[in-house]
C-alpha cells in the first residue's frame, strides 16, 4: 500500500521532471513530457495510448491502482507511488518514485516521475561495500585466532610491548607462567613486570639496544622469584607505530643446564647440533651457525635439522634412525644447505647423550668441501676402485655413479687384458672383442698406458 502525502500540486509538478506523464479519463497515457535520459529507457512510442496500470511491474501495479484511485478521490492533491516502469516484456524495469494528482476542471491525472536508478545504485554499492566489511571483519577475526593459537603453542614467553606507552598488547600463557603471574595479569599492564632490579635494569638496557639495531638484543635477566630466563627483545616498526616483540625463555632447558655451555662446545672448530630425538634443534655453537650462514642462535633453534642437513628429509630420517645409546654413529657422508642457498659437502657423527633427564642427539659437523675439491682437482679421471664410488653416495647422484661404475669396470677389464696379453694391445683388443681403434679411443679416455700410441 502506497503512503500518501498531501502537497501542493503546482510545487510538486514544478520540481518533478524527469519524466512527465498525462492520462486521459481512461487512464490511458496521452501525453509525455522529459527533460532528462529517462525517456529513452522507456521509448516514448510504447508509452503513448498504453494504460497507467500496464507501465508498471505486474508486482507494483497494487500500489499503482491505489494511488490512481487515491488521486482521482482527492483532486489537487499528490499521491506517491514506488513503482518500476517498463515499456516492453523484454525491457529492463527503471525505478521510480511517481505523484500523481487529478485536475480539478477535467479526468485528467498528471504523474510526475524522478527516476531512482542512481539512489539504486548507491544502495547497491552501498550493501556491497557493507557485504565486503564483513567479509573482511571475518577474515581478521580468522586471521586473529589463528595468530592467537600460533602465540600459545609455542614453547616460549612472547609478549608485545607497545614501546610509546610501554604497555603489554600481547603476551601468551607462556610468558605469564614464566614471570609467576596470574593469567591474563600481563595484558595492560606497563612492562617490565615480574623482575628483580637487576632484571628490569637489564631488559631495559636490552630494550633500548633493540632500537637501534634490526636484529636481536639478548641478554640474561631474572624474576622477582629468583628464575633466571634468557630475554631477546626486536623492535619492529610499522609507519608511526613501533612494537617491542620479546622472547622469554627458562634457562632450564636451555644449553647452560645441559651442560653445553663450556668454552669447548662454542669454541670448537667443528659444528655442533644439539637435538631432540626428533631433530629439533635445541642448541647450537658458534661454528655451525657460521658453516650455515645463520644469523643467530634465535634462527636455529626450535626448527628441525633437515632444513640444512641432508639433500631432503630422507638424510635426517636416516640417521636418526641408525643413532643408538650404545652405537655412535660416524663418518656419514653428507651436505649442508645454508641460508644463503650454496651446499657444502660436510662429514656427520652422531652420539646419544642423557642431560638433565632429556634424551639428547650431539651432532658433530665438518665441512670437507675444500678437501673434496682438492681430491677432485688432483684426480681429473674416474675413481678407481667401487670403493671410491661407494664413498661418493650421498655427495654425488645415483645416475652419475651407475655411469661412473660402468666406465670403472671397462677401466679395469681393460687393464686385465693388457695384462694377460703382457701389454700387447693388439691381443687386447682381440681378446675384448674390440677394434684396434675402439681400444686406442678407450685407452685415451680412461689414461692408461701411452696415450700417445696410434693404430699402425
Amino acid at each position: 500500500m502506497s503512503s500518501s502525502t498531501h502537497m501542493s500540486a503546482e510545487t510538486l509538478l514544478s520540481s518533478l521532471v524527469d519524466l512527465r506523464l498525462t492520462l486521459n479519463d481512461s487512464h490511458r497515457v496521452q501525453e509525455i513530457t522529459s527533460d532528462s535520459e529517462l525517456l529513452r529507457h522507456l521509448f516514448r512510442d510504447t508509452l503513448i495510448g498504453r494504460p497507467w496500470l500496464e507501465l508498471v511491474r505486474d508486482s507494483d501495479t497494487s500500489v499503482a491502482e491505489e494511488a490512481l484511485r487515491l488521486a482521482q478521490a482527492e483532486p489537487g492533491s499528490a499521491h506517491r507511488a514506488d513503482v518500476a516502469l517498463i515499456s516492453g516484456p523484454e525491457e529492463e524495469p527503471v525505478p521510480v518514485t511517481c505523484w500523481l494528482c487529478a485536475s480539478h476542471e477535467n479526468s485528467a491525472v498528471q504523474v510526475a516521475c524522478i527516476d531512482l536508478r542512481g539512489e539504486t545504485n548507491l544502495r547497491q554499492q552501498l550493501v556491497n561495500a557493507q557485504r565486503t566489511l564483513e567479509q573482511d571483519y571475518w577474515s581478521n577475526r580468522r586471521l586473529e585466532a589463528r595468530y592467537r593459537r600460533m602465540l600459545e603453542m609455542v614453547a616460549e614467553g612472547f609478549l608485545v610491548v607497545d614501546d610509546l606507552s610501554g604497555r603489554v598488547l600481547e603476551a601468551n600463557s607462556v610468558a605469564t607462567s614464566l614471570l609467576k603471574l596470574e593469567e591474563g595479569a600481563l595484558v595492560g599492564r606497563v612492562f617490565p613486570v615480574g623482575l628483580d632490579t637487576e632484571g628490569t635494569r637489564t631488559l631495559t638496557e636490552l630494550q633500548r639496544e633493540a632500537r637501534g639495531t634490526t636484529g636481536i638484543a639478548q641478554g640474561e635477566i631474572t624474576t622477582t622469584s629468583g628464575d633466571p630466563l634468557s630475554a631477546g627483545v626486536t623492535c619492529l616498526r610499522q609507519g608511526n607505530e613501533t612494537r617491542l616483540l620479546i622472547r622469554l625463555a627458562s634457562l632450564s632447558e636451555n644449553q647452560t643446564d645441559l651442560g653445553l655451555g663450556g668454552e669447548t662446545f662454542e669454541t670448537s672448530p667443528d659444528g655442533i647440533l644439539v637435538t631432540d630425538p626428533n631433530g629439533v634443534v635445541i642448541a647450537a655453537n658458534a661454528a655451525f651457525l657460521d658453516i650455515a650462514s645463520i644469523q643467530d642462535m634465535e634462527h636455529a633453534t626450535g626448527r628441525r635439522a633437515d632444513r640444512w642437513l641432508g639433500r631432503s628429509i630422507v638424510d635426517l630420517d636416516v640417521l636418526l634412525s641408525n643413532i643408538r645409546p650404545e652405537r655412535p654413529l660416524q663418518l656419514f657422508s653428507s651436505v649442508l644447505r645454508t641460508e644463503l642457498g650454496t651446499r657444502l659437502d660436510i662429514e656427520l657423527s652422531a652420539v646419544h647423550s642423557e642431560r638433565s633427564g632429556q634424551s639428547l642427539l650431539l651432532l658433530f659437523i665438518r665441512d670437507v668441501s675444500r678437501r673434496i675439491n682438492s681430491e677432485e682437482t688432483a684426480d681429473v679421471h674416474l675413481p678407481r676402485s667401487i670403493e671410491q664410488i661407494t664413498g661418493r653416495v650421498g655427495r654425488v647422484p645415483l645416475k652419475q655413479l651407475v655411469r661412473e661404475s660402468t666406465d670403472v669396470i671397462e677401466a679395469l677389464c681393460i687393464e686385465a687384458a693388457l695384462k694377460l696379453t703382457q701389454d700387447n694391445r693388439a691381443a687386447a683388443a682381440e681378446l675384448l672383442g674390440l677394434s684396434r681403434q675402439s681400444l686406442y679411443t678407450k685407452l685415451r679416455r680412461f689414461d692408461i698406458g701411452d696415450s700417445e700410441d696410434t693404430v699402425t
